[in-house]
């Protein structure tokens, strides 16, 4: 004999999770999304006033807390059933059946998923804004700030904390443009879209669009419904911006390292040890790497997820999906978040950082540029000498010395140099090396304050964006009770 629907493993496996990741995601959505439809409806003459207001008014008695505490008991299959009952505990239940009119599960569900998923970005959004304002507030106090850049792991070349800031915002700068666009192309609105092919009632998807705070409705139906680019675009964004959060982490958590110790957290983001007295960790970054990890982990999981489904209305993307897709812009923003409010009061050890810029023979790519200019010698001739200079500096153990450069000339030209001792000094000093580099884009303070400039004008373009955003959805908002208010209380609006 078979069981009734739902089967009692179907309900403990799948209906109960649903229903409660529903209530927890989806029910302030899933009432905007009534009250917009309704309100439609009447205005496009498919149901009459009386019918708007009796809805209204049931719409209006909806318990929410109520709601939210019910367990799932197996008499309706989801969230969405368990509205319409008890909408039609409110009102005449055939006044209460023509909500539905011209409408689907389908296009409901990928417009709250929409709702929900924008407020997410958008949270996300002013995280990452708000780090790269901690980037460059940092970087405006270092120009001058001399630090050894690496390349694979070993020192470099000298340059200056604000180069290495400035790096990180602009990288932070692309992440905040590909969150904007994400957002622009998920904010169209599906409803009306029905189950695939719209309807042949005469709706209006604009109006709907309108009072839900969307730009505009969707084009074409089957892609409103079947389409999933308006979350694998966003999360493919996220997982750009975390692979960008985790390599700046890694380079703070080294700068952390007692044998660096280059960078000092405050107080309120590291913790002691309970068996070793002395120990300072920085457990924010590692907070940071981690959290930022699981959300990675969760894109790629929903991309996993995605990749091979039919091009259609199909539950791999709904109700069990969704529900990661949101956890993964929880982590990012909670991991962007805590970078921000980790860095925005921590200090660098510049003296040290000055000292080890001044270490290890980095300088010496401006010794062999001027080599090049003041002996007219191609590159790969004045990086041998400078090389071998090197080479014989580490075999006595100590500094590179004007000495060792001449011999390493005469050996490879059979003549010394030209250059002075003055000049070579002046070539191996790390401010000089710095200062120099003025071509756009370099270390130079000059260069790195025009940079800087450059960002700020960003920053402001950006929180113009995103104020103007929030307002249009805030208003929308707003909008939508006014029409709300009106068409209960009868005011022509």
């Amino acid at each position: 004999m078979s069981e009734k629907f739902p089967a009692q493993v179907y309900k403990d496996k799948v209906l109960e999770d649903c229903f409660a990741d529903a209530k927890r995601y989806f029910l302030d959505a899933y009432h905007k999304v009534d009250l917009a439809h309704a309100i439609m409806l009447e205005e496009q003459k498919i149901i009459t006033t009386e019918e708007l207001r009796a809805l209204l008014r049931a719409l209006g008695k909806l318990d929410f807390d109520a709601i939210r505490e019910k367990e799932y008991d197996g008499s309706f299959e989801d969230l969405f059933y368990l509205l319409q009952r008890e909408l039609a505990a409110n009102c005449d239940p055939d006044t209460a059946g023509k909500l539905h009119t011209a409408r689907s599960r389908n296009d409901i569900d990928v417009t709250i998923y929409r709702l929900q998923l924008r407020d997410l970005t958008l949270r996300l959004l002013n995280s990452t804004m708000e780090l790269r304002k901690v980037f460059l507030d940092l970087a405006a106090e270092h120009h001058d700030s001399l630090v050894p850049a690496y390349t694979h792991t070993q020192p470099a070349q000298p340059s200056t904390l604000a180069h290495m800031l400035l790096a990180m915002a602009e990288n932070t700068g692309r992440d905040i443009r590909r969150l904007q666009r994400a957002f622009e192309n998920m904010n169209y609105c599906p409803l009306g879209s029905g189950a695939i092919t719209t309807t042949g009632f005469p709706i209006s998807r604009h109006r709907v669009a309108e009072l839900l705070g969307f730009s505009a409705p969707t084009v074409n139906s089957y892609g409103s419904i079947a389409s999933v680019d308006y979350f694998t675009e966003a999360l493919g964004t996220v997982a750009g911006l975390l692979v960008n959060i985790g390599k700046f982490v890694h380079e703070f958590m080294l700068m952390a390292m007692v044998e660096f110790d280059t960078i000092r957290l405050p107080d309120g983001y590291v913790q002691g040890s309970s068996i070793m007295p002395q120990k300072r960790n920085p457990v924010a970054l590692e907070h940071i790497r981690a959290i930022g990890s699981k959300a990675l982990g969760q894109t790629m999981g929903v991309f996993t997820a995605v990749h091979n489904t039919p091009f259609g209305d199909i539950n791999d993307v709904e109700d069990d999906l969704q529900p990661l897709i949101f956890n993964a812009m929880r982590d990012a923003e909670r991991a962007v978040g805590l970078f921000a409010a980790a860095l925005r009061s921590a200090t660098f050890n510049t003296d040290l950082l000055r000292r080890r810029a001044g270490e290890n023979f980095i300088a010496v790519t401006e010794l062999a540029d001027v080599i090049v200019r003041q002996e007219n010698l191609p590159f790969s001739i004045s990086h041998q000498i400078v090389g071998q200079s090197v080479k014989a500096a580490l075999a006595e153990g100590k500094g590179l010395t004007y000495s060792m450069v001449q011999s390493a000339a005469d050996e490879i030209l059979g003549h010394e140099l030209t250059l002075s001792e003055e000049q070579f000094t002046d070539a191996v000093c790390p401010e000089k090396f710095v200062s120099v580099r003025t071509v756009y884009g370099g270390p130079a303070p000059s260069e790195t304050r025009r940079a800087l400039a450059v960002e700020r004008l960003a920053e402001v373009s950006d929180d113009q964006w995103v104020v103007s955003t929030q307002g249009r959805l805030e208003e929308a908002a707003k909008g939508l009770e006014r029409t709300v208010a009106a068409k209960r209380n009868g005011i022509s609006h």
